[in-house]
């Protein structure tokens, strides 16, 4: 019967017209009937026409609004004069500017808005940093800044096709989080993200589909528990071979976290715990070897007890072909068949107890 009336424009105006007798106020009487019929029932400004039409005692029905004279709207303003003065709005203004009418909603969505930073944790704890405005709720369900932007505008705003967030830090995949990835795949859209973070993982079932390819130039990953198989396709995705950068640290010991996976990983830095040479060392040759990888850090981190014991993993690397005079932690390697070679540097930062060895292929 609901979508009888919504679909009939007369019943609809009925509808309105039953309200303005029962002596409801306007907008009283709007949220009423979004709520009966969905958000979408009708524009605001056409609602608004009939209601105050009732309202000066003219009860057609049938009323022809082409015989109206035209008037201009806010919406007949230039496309480029609309969005310079959405760029003088602050976020909330924009939130309830959009939920004016279908035709301002529109141009609205299509203007560019510039995210500094999304923080995500659930849905009653999450922040967005623009460039001189804060906005967020912490668990308590206490917004900072203000309180009339809840998570479904948020979550709307994140599937706008031309929002530029720089930085989105995610510390909970799940429940209110799924439902937006949903809503994207549905729209067939992905987020224009340039870095994204992950700072806590239970699990290695870490999602990448919805980021831009390309767009997405770091990914930081902290995982507890890493399994080789999710492991696998987290690096096998578009968004990790694309990447500029993929920042890995784990609490897994060198020899039980899935290094083979990253055979296939063109840009990486590894921070694991472990000491460990031998493992690393082969797993560096084995880097070499396949001839995927186009630059490596590894963070040679030991058991705290032990890091001032000299890292030993250069030992492993003392064929006198890869030598490289008047410089001792360096080795470079000859890639067969082609110009380039792989450049391996050992380093020691002293201020931070830890050693470092990079991989990098040169030409």
């Amino acid at each position: 019967m609901t979508e009888i009336i919504k679909n009939d424009p007369e019943m609809l105006r009925s509808c309105i017209l039953y309200e303005f007798i029962e002596g409801i106020p306007i907008f009283e009487t709007f949220k009423k009937l979004c709520r009966k019929f969905g958000e979408d029932f009708m524009d605001y400004p056409e609602f608004e026409f009939w209601y105050m039409r009732f309202a000066q005692g003219k009860y057609d029905l049938d009323y022809d609004r082409s015989l109206d004279p035209k008037t201009r709207l806010f919406t007949d303003l230039p496309v480029e004069i609309f969005e310079k003065v959405g760029e003088y709005l602050k976020l909330e203004d924009r939130f309830q500017l959009r939920d004016v009418c279908k035709d301002i909603r529109f141009q609205v969505d299509n203007w560019v808005l510039n995210m500094r930073e999304f923080r995500y944790r659930s849905a009653n704890k999450w922040d967005i940093y623009l460039k001189s405005q804060h906005f967020g709720q912490n668990e308590n369900n206490l917004l900072r800044r203000n309180a009339r932007i809840p998570i479904s505008s948020v979550m709307s705003v994140l599937k706008l096709p031309k929002l530029r967030l720089e930085k989105l830090t995610i510390s909970d995949q799940y429940d209110c989080w799924k439902k937006l990835i949903k809503r994207l795949d549905e729209s067939n859209r992905k987020l224009y993200v340039m870095k994204v973070e992950f700072p806590y993982s239970h699990s290695s079932e870490i999602d990448l589909h919805y980021m831009i390819p390309g767009v997405l130039e770091e990914i930081n990953l902290f995982i507890e528990n890493p399994t080789r198989e999710d492991f696998c396709e987290i690096i096998a995705s578009e968004q990790c071979q694309a990447a500029k950068m993929v920042y890995i640290e784990s609490p897994t010991i060198t020899s039980e976290f899935p290094l083979d996976a990253l055979y296939n990983c063109p840009r990486f830095t590894l921070r694991l715990e472990g000491a460990a040479d031998d493992l690393k060392a082969n797993f560096l040759k084995k880097l070499m070897e396949y001839g995927e990888v186009q630059k490596c850090v590894l963070y040679m981190l030991g058991p705290s007890d032990s890091r001032d014991i000299p890292c030993q993993i250069m030992k492993h690397f003392n064929e006198p072909e890869a030598m490289v005079p008047n410089r001792p932690s360096l080795r470079r390697y000859q890639i067969p068949g082609t110009n380039e070679f792989y450049e391996l540097d050992y380093q020691e930062n002293v201020d931070y107890r830890e050693e470092v060895v990079r991989l990098e292929r040169k030409q």
